[in-house]
């Protein structure tokens, strides 16, 4: 038994590292764009100030962002409101085909946006 956990640990790191390496570089480019889109956003809204981070996950749809929901919260549910809100202004270009429907989750409201997973 105690050898199937790392075992199994081991397998699912092995599966994420897959679907990382994966990725285009057209959709790594969209990805880091799109973070900076949002950060940018964030910071013209004045919620990057005040140190509070909030990760928020972004459901790609044809024409850009579709869905964005709350993955990580700030611990202030005002300012986590105000990140989404101003998230969904952000002028995000057409995803590469690949990335339609699936999602991705960024984390917002530091100094700078950064990717931590699609799915």
């Amino acid at each position: 038994m105690n050898r199937i956990l790392p075992l199994a640990g081991a397998l699912i790191l092995a599966a994420s590292a897959v679907s990382v390496a994966e990725a285009s570089p057209a959709s790594d480019a969209w990805v880091s764009r799109t973070g900076a889109a949002l950060q940018s956003q964030i910071g013209a809204a004045g919620l990057s100030d005040d140190g509070k981070v909030v990760q928020i996950r972004v459901k790609v749809a044809p024409d850009g962002a579709g869905a964005v929901m709350i993955a990580g919260t700030s611990g202030s549910r005002d300012f986590d409101d105000a990140v989404k809100a101003a998230a969904r202004k952000a002028d995000i270009a057409r995803p590469p085909a690949e990335l339609v429907g699936r999602t991705v989750t960024f984390r917002l409201g530091d100094s700078s946006a950064v990717a931590t997973g699609a799915n």
